[in-house]
């Protein structure tokens, strides 16, 4: 019975937690409602209706932003083909290629490699579609010397600017 209502108040605890460390936001067209970490900055962008999220501290940087409305016969394939070709003519070294799952949609993953004004820098492309809604594109950066300890942070926070219908 003890055990029960320690599991109990536990849940409860870490629930607030988690609620407690999110911000949400929503877009001044109010089409979308975004959910950010704790710590991070949000910045929407009304000109190409993006969602930066930024935490200067870490030095991480996020975008979401929509690619296309639903068109018919565009496929994810066709998308990311295209955007693969655009980030090795932009000098991006395409590190890895992950096709999976992202929050339920199909998504395909670019990890890649840049130097930006003398730092390298580690930048993730994860490309997505939301029946009905259109192509989206999540991305994030950050310092490559500190990426693979931050990758578990970055993970959490592409799950929560992901948008909330």
């Amino acid at each position: 019975m003890i055990t029960t209502r320690k599991s109990f108040f536990f849940a409860v605890v870490l629930l607030s937690c988690l609620v407690l460390a999110t911000e949400y936001f929503l877009d001044p067209n109010n089409e979308y409602i975004y959910a950010t970490l704790e710590g991070f900055e949000a910045v929407y962008d009304e000109g190409d209706q993006s969602l930066s999220v930024i935490n200067e501290t870490m030095n991480i940087f996020l975008n979401i932003i929509k690619l296309t409305e639903p068109v018919e016969g565009l496929e994810l394939e066709m998308l990311t083909e295209e955007i693969q070709k655009n980030l090795e003519a932009s000098g991006f070294r395409i590190l890895s290629i992950d096709e999976r799952d992202f929050q339920g949609y199909r998504a395909t993953t670019y990890e890649t490699f840049a130097v930006q004004d003398n730092t390298p820098v580690r930048v993730e492309f994860l490309i997505f579609e939301v029946p009905n809604r259109g192509f989206y594109m999540i991305l994030s950066a950050a310092p490559d010397e500190s990426y693979d300890d931050l990758r578990m942070l970055i993970s959490s926070a592409k799950q929560m600017i992901m948008f909330m219908e």
